[in-house]
């Protein structure tokens, strides 16, 4: 099996791939010979399958190639961060064994990277070989990856540890393409799909990327999100589908100058982070569209849960598992299933799972057990089937030994019609173990004190819930997916 199986399984002049920066568009024809002359250089060039080729591109066509022709010639893909510095670099150049680097660091920087046992290729290489070059698109065979066989690495961050590789075959990629009806449930060729989400992402790569080439639709990249940008590529573009994090739609909705231009979307979905009550409303009512919604984490390929074309029962309610490829179990502190309405770890079974992270393999079998992932996340089930979030396991804040959800102190936060967004954390406490902590971010022109979001918020909470300080922020300090970056509250 192989993912390029999609992609070749036709062609077609239909239009694939947009790249708004650069101006360049590629039909399907015109992808497959690209994705061919590439892998026909990688091959002669002693890329073998296996080896490891790292990708530290932005969003644009040749990311999209090098990454098909990587799986073409049966590679293992490694997806850095393209913000990552050539100081944090090395760590994951060393780490994943990379035979070949692509990236958009300057051949000046090369010395400070770290892959000195790395074929070293920089973006413009890449497209002199694309676009001017000889290179011959021979009649390379494309491989047959076993089921299990390992044909991606993504990094995941931990707060414990080094980022660890999880390893990613291409029947995960196949059980969620074919089997998933979360993979099916918006495409047609006739859909357009803006992504600005990070390929070095589960979200950006396989959710997004890997769906639209699959069902013959189109995509269109973006470098990076602005409302404005984001507005006129709908426009211009025609884009009929939107995937983004809660901060790129409570964005979108300040910009009420781009509102006639997002009410011409067919869909629009969200993930990475839990949406608010606002967001989820506002785009209801100003936009005219529910905010679909996704919960995942990369271990599981993609998505465990989704809610469509609905609004939320209430905060977290993440809605169902994809029918047909992973079932959700909630666990007590003993690994036991527990009956739904009861708080619990959830744990996930079935197709998509990791093969296990990459060199570590006592960090796998802590993961996994008996064939369950174990995720970490605490949650409960509805009688109804859908599920709700509660938060991380290491999230949860402790006071006096009472566990205390810090979804729910957001939730009743962000309730607030003067607050944009919020965070709670737990900080040391000499007196309760642990107290709580609160940062807000207020909407434009609005200002309230302290105390008057306290007293707000004992009309909501119980005592015991009520943060200790809430402290005013600008804005919130977040990482490259756009989720807040709480450790840096601390």
């Amino acid at each position: 099996m192989n993912y390029c199986d999609f992609l070749f399984s036709t062609s077609s002049p239909k239009e694939a791939i947009v790249d708004i920066e650069s101006g360049k568009r590629f039909s399907y024809t015109e992808l497959q010979c690209l994705v061919k002359k590439l892998a026909c250089f990688l091959t002669e060039s002693g890329y073998k399958p296996g080896d490891v080729l790292s990708l530290h591109l932005y969003n644009s066509a040749e990311a999209a190639i090098v990454l098909l022709a990587i799986q073409y010639i049966g590679g293992i893909a490694c997806l850095i961060d393209p913000l990552f510095k050539q100081a944090e670099l090395q760590y994951y150049l060393e780490d994943s064994h990379t035979s070949f680097f692509v990236t958009h660091i300057p051949k000046e920087s090369w010395d400070s990277l770290g892959a000195e046992k790395a074929r070293i290729l920089t973006l413009g290489e890449i497209q002199n070989i694309l676009y001017h070059s000889d290179a011959h698109s021979a009649c390379l065979p494309m491989y047959s990856y076993a089921e299990n066989e390992i044909a991606m690495l993504l990094y995941t961050s931990g707060s414990t540890s080094m980022p660890k590789a999880v390893m990613l075959s291409c029947g995960c990629f196949y059980a969620y393409l074919k089997k998933s009806d979360a993979a099916k449930y918006i495409y047609c060729k006739e859909d357009k799909a803006l992504c600005f989400v990070p390929f070095s992402h589960a979200y950006g790569c396989i959710a997004i990327f890997f769906p639209v080439m699959a069902y013959q639709a189109s995509i269109v990249f973006l470098r990076s999100f602005h409302p404005i940008k984001v507005a006129n590529a709908i426009e211009q573009e025609t884009i009929t589908h939107l995937f983004g994090v809660p901060t790129h739609y409570q964005q979108l909705l300040k910009y009420e100058e781009i509102h006639p231009a997002l009410r011409k979307l067919k869909a629009a979905f969200c993930a990475a982070a839990p949406l608010n009550y606002d967001t989820v409303y506002g785009w209801h009512k100003k936009i005219g569209i529910y905010l679909d919604e996704g919960y995942g984490i990369t271990e599981a390929t993609t998505l465990i849960a989704s809610r469509m074309s609905s609004l939320p029962q209430f905060p977290g309610h993440i809605g169902y598992p994809p029918k047909g490829l992973l079932e959700i179990q909630i666990v007590d502190e003993n690994r036991q299933a527990i009956a739904p309405g009861n708080i619990g770890e959830l744990r996930v079974k079935g197709a998509g799972i990791m093969l296990g992270y990459w060199k570590k393999e006592a960090q796998t079998a802590e993961k996994i057990q008996n064939g369950w992932l174990y995720t970490g996340d605490l949650g409960y089930q509805c009688t109804d089937g859908s599920f709700v979030l509660c938060g991380r396991k290491t999230d949860f804040i402790n006071v006096a030994g009472l566990k205390i959800s810090p979804l729910e102190i957001e939730s009743a936060l962000n309730s607030h019609p003067y607050v944009l967004d919020s965070a709670a954390i737990g900080l040391k406490d000499d007196l309760y173990g642990e107290a709580i902590h609160a940062f807000v971010v207020l909407k434009n022109t609005y200002s309230i004190s302290e105390r008057d979001l306290i007293r707000y918020l004992s009309h909501k909470l119980a005592s015991f819930k009520i943060p200790k300080s809430i402290r005013f922020l600008s804005e919130f300090p977040r990482n490259p997916l756009g989720k807040i970056d709480k450790k840096k509250l601390i």
